[in-house]
């Protein structure tokens, strides 16, 4: 679904993503990891088209991303920023409809017979249904995290692009928020999302990929990604005897 070969992007006058290569099969689930500042965002938001790319290819379901406009590359890629304000005091559904645009720009076929249908399935998957009618404004921060993640599902797009959807979740509702992914992933969506929680990723995930200081420096299956090596390493953490993370040297 999407490739990237030797990806590198530069924010402010500094490399931030250096020479970063690795595929995302339809059906996938990954985890995106690594410490404050290892270059995640960037690389997703180079992904969704919104960060220039320096150096490097991506190609989106076997296409160069380059050659794509925008409404193009969002009928392929539905990204979920880490940043989410809404300006406007909208309802909960309008909020929603919104990830539906690439594919019926006009608000009335957002909101038609089918564009309904598919607010309302997202809603129900993201544990929202019952916030339909009230203002976004109004809601706690874990809720408008739902109706963001909704959004997110309400798009018919193949490749789902996530980075720190958990964050102002409660524990159950991550839970949940993973599962649904889980789930997007075994219908043929490629699912990639950005997570701190490592106990999350290599729960639900089917491989995790670490980034450190702007490189890829693991990726594999969660046992394999997130060895001892790689957590003293990466993270300046260990495993105890209990298997709990503690902090180690670097």
């Amino acid at each position: 679904m999407i490739s990237v070969n030797g990806l590198s992007v530069s924010l402010g006058g500094r490399r931030v993503l250096m020479d970063v290569s690795f595929a995302l099969g339809a059906g996938e689930f990954a985890a995106l990891t690594g410490p404050n500042g290892a270059g995640k965002s960037t690389a997703l938001k180079a992904l969704a088209g919104v960060a220039a790319v320096e150096a490097g290819r991506i190609e989106i379901g076997g296409a160069p991303a380059a050659s794509m406009n925008a409404l193009a590359r969002a009928r392929q890629v539905a990204w979920l920023a880490q940043a989410r304000p809404v300006a406007w005091n909208l309802r909960v559904e309008d909020v929603v409809s919104l990830g539906r645009f690439a594919e019926a720009p006009a608000a009335y076929d957002r909101m038609g017979k089918e564009g309904r249908a598919a607010v309302d399935g997202a809603l129900a998957k993201a544990d929202a249904a019952h916030l339909a009618g009230r203002a976004f404004q109004a809601l706690s921060g874990g809720e408008q995290a739902r109706v963001h993640l909704a959004r997110l599902l309400a798009s018919p797009a193949p490749c789902l692009l996530l980075d720190e959807p958990c964050a102002a979740l409660d524990i159950a509702h991550q839970l949940s928020l993973m599962e649904t992914l889980a789930a997007e992933a075994a219908s043929g969506r490629a699912v990639l999302v950005v997570l701190h929680d490592l106990e999350l990723a290599a729960r639900f995930c089917q491989r995790v990929l670490v980034m450190d200081a702007g490189r890829l420096v693991a990726d594999g299956a969660p046992g394999e990604a997130l060895s001892s090596e790689v957590l003293g390493r990466v993270f300046g953490v260990q495993r105890s005897a209990e298997r709990q993370l503690i902090r180690g040297p670097r």
